[in-house]
């Protein structure tokens, strides 16, 4: 049975003037609740980038390995998890595989031998975590043995070879770096008494540069290439899928991945890059242009643990992969944030949504207020990709118009242009498509009257998170007076709207929330301390949950983990939608319990 996505057009003023006038309208548009009852959602394809440098040792890396199971174990038979850690080198756990209850326990095995150690690698591991996703393939590792056999206990070689390096065994690595170009360079473990001396390994010359495209074939070619011979031995392949998963068994072949399954990849970090490509500019362009190449590309969600990692990186490779950046103050936030982007994926509702407004003759189109990718095309029509909508999940587009002078005839309905929603909807597995008519009043003297509450509201929320972005740009280059008077402004806009009569109690909930917010970043702002400490990060991660319209696991902090409010005098508003609520609610009982 298909659902509707729920929409409406609401302008600014219902009665406008016949002489030329400029309008504003909202388009709100409401997901349908999916319970997955019968099984229709979509397959899920996750592909989880860990970051295991020494910082990361200690109860850290140990709430993520858990989280990493809680993610496993929310998966249904049909989903599809890949695994990709990074220190200084960067390394395949497990490819993206089918969560069979048989590669459930192989996986969690995997999972528990992770180990903190070296730098920070994070572009080759985002990268290794992308060709995942690209390959668009899957693993089926469900065991046609006997269990009993695939269960037998393992020797120490095997445990030792399922760790990813043995004492034998000889590498590559493959390191992205600031000049675009690959490193090939073979790293060979060999004794330290042999290392000053073995010429094999010198580095080999500088590569020529290469498209985004041609890096990624050149990460699959090398990755796996022989390394030069150290005393005699044979080089052999990073030991991760086929050396560690039921007891060294072959990898079966792989599957094409289902076209309508939802992809992301998780990206976690609790520190600054400082091995591979370390340039924001550089990193954030190249996931850009392999995103563009790749269809349908994966959503990009990045997780940054305390006060160490670049937010402004983070916010931006979200951004560039149509995910979320969520900050993690504390270690207990980690399963929560796990949870939230969770729930989102196993939720999905709607994908690929569209809105294309076609104004009527005359009918100037002005600024879309939307972060969604944007277009325009001659005859003035403007196309919105808002991409996938989660269970329930609400979003809301301002429109900017400018209407032509009509006659003075009297009272007139006036059509302003069409709006045309288009999606892909999951439970029925049908493209839907509707029209929806934009209309209004035209009078010769329109009588003057308040705008449109819920309206004023969507504009409050758009004008306060460009606010907070400005704010943010101004503090990152130390001009705090500039940061603090764009919050004050934004305030003051709140404080107009706050004193308009017939706010829904969502809106106004709504409205307590973005002051709060205003008031919290006015003091994260204030102090270069503050700022560059947890104020940025808390900052980044709210001015885009604001424009986003969905939750950061921030933005409703002071919720217990059900949903339940706390105090904070009126706040209660959350982006959050009842299915990540109750996946947090899970994780809060699960993660971080263990003996």
């Amino acid at each position: 049975m298909q659902r509707k996505i729920l929409s409406s057009c609401t302008p600014e003023y219902n009665l406008v003037p016949n002489d030329k006038t400029k309008l504003t309208f909202n388009v709100h548009l409401r997901a349908p609740e999916v319970q997955d009852e019968d099984g229709k959602r979509p397959t899920v394809a996750l592909s989880a980038v860990i970051d295991t440098s020494g910082s990361m040792e200690g109860s850290k890396l140990q709430l993520v390995k858990e989280s990493c199971n809680f993610i496993l174990d929310q998966m249904s038979a049909k989903d599809k998890l890949g695994l990709v850690e990074y220190n200084t080198v960067c390394r395949e756990v497990f490819a993206l595989s089918r969560a069979s209850e048989g590669f459930k326990p192989e996986a969690s095995r995997l999972i528990k031998r992770l180990k903190a150690e070296s730098r920070t690698n994070l572009s080759g591991g985002l990268f290794l975590g992308f060709e995942q996703q690209q390959k668009n393939k899957y693993l089926d590792w469900e065991p046609e043995e006997d269990e009993d056999k695939l269960k037998q206990e393992e020797t120490p070689r095997q445990a030792e070879e399922a760790d990813g390096i043995s004492e034998q065994s000889s590498f590559v690595e493959v390191n992205m770096r600031d000049d675009d170009s690959f490193s090939e360079a073979s790293m060979v473990e060999a004794p330290a008494e042999d290392k000053a001396t073995d010429p094999t390994l010198c580095p080999p010359p500088p590569q020529p540069k290469r498209t985004a495209v041609s890096q990624l074939a050149a990460m699959k070619r090398a990755r796996f290439a022989p390394a030069p011979l150290h005393q005699g031995r044979t080089p052999q392949p990073p030991a991760g899928l086929s050396a560690g998963l039921f007891a060294g068994r072959a990898a079966p072949n792989e599957t094409r991945l289902e076209e309508e399954a939802v992809r992301s990849i998780f990206l976690f970090t609790d520190g600054l890059a400082n091995e591979g490509l370390t340039r924001q500019d550089k990193l954030v362009d190249t996931l850009t242009r392999l995103l563009a190449s790749t269809t349908p590309p994966p959503r990009v969600c990045t997780f940054g643990f305390g006060e160490d990692h670049s937010a402004e990186l983070l916010g931006e490779l979200a951004k560039a992969g149509a995910g979320t950046y969520y900050f993690i103050d504390k270690e207990e936030g980690i399963a929560t944030a796990f949870a939230d982007a969770l729930g989102g994926l196993l939720s999905v509702a709607a994908q690929n949504v569209t809105l294309e407004f076609q104004p009527a003759e005359g009918v100037q189109t002005g600024a879309v207020h939307t972060p969604f990718a944007t277009t325009r095309t001659g005859a003035g029509a403007v196309t919105v990709a808002v991409g996938d909508l989660f269970s329930e999940e609400g979003k809301d587009v301002l429109f900017d118009v400018e209407l032509p002078p009509v006659p003075a005839d009297g009272c007139q309905d006036y059509c302003v242009g069409t709006l045309r929603l288009s999606y892909l909807d999951v439970e029925g597995c049908v493209l839907a498509s509707e029209l929806l008519p934009c209309q209004v009043r035209r009078l010769h003297a329109a009588p003057a009257a308040p705008p449109d509450a819920k309206v004023a509201v969507q504009r409050a929320r758009v004008e306060t998170a460009a606010a907070m972005v400005k704010a943010e740009a101004a503090a990152a280059s130390g001009n705090r007076a500039e940061a603090a008077q764009s919050l004050k402004g934004a305030m003051a806009a709140l404080s107009l709207v706050e004193a308009q009569a017939g706010l829904a109690q969502a809106d106004a909930e709504l409205m307590a929330q973005l002051r709060w917010d205003c008031e919290e970043a006015a003091q994260n702002v204030a102090t270069a301390e503050a700022y560059s400490g947890r104020g940025g990060k808390v900052l980044q991660a709210k001015m885009r949950a604001h424009a986003q319209q969905r939750t950061c696991a921030l933005e409703d902090m002071d919720y217990l983990a059900a949903g339940a409010p706390v105090s904070r005098g009126p706040v209660t508003h959350t982006y959050a939608t009842p299915t990540q609520l109750c996946y947090r609610g899970i994780a809060s009982k699960k993660v971080g319990k263990s003996a």
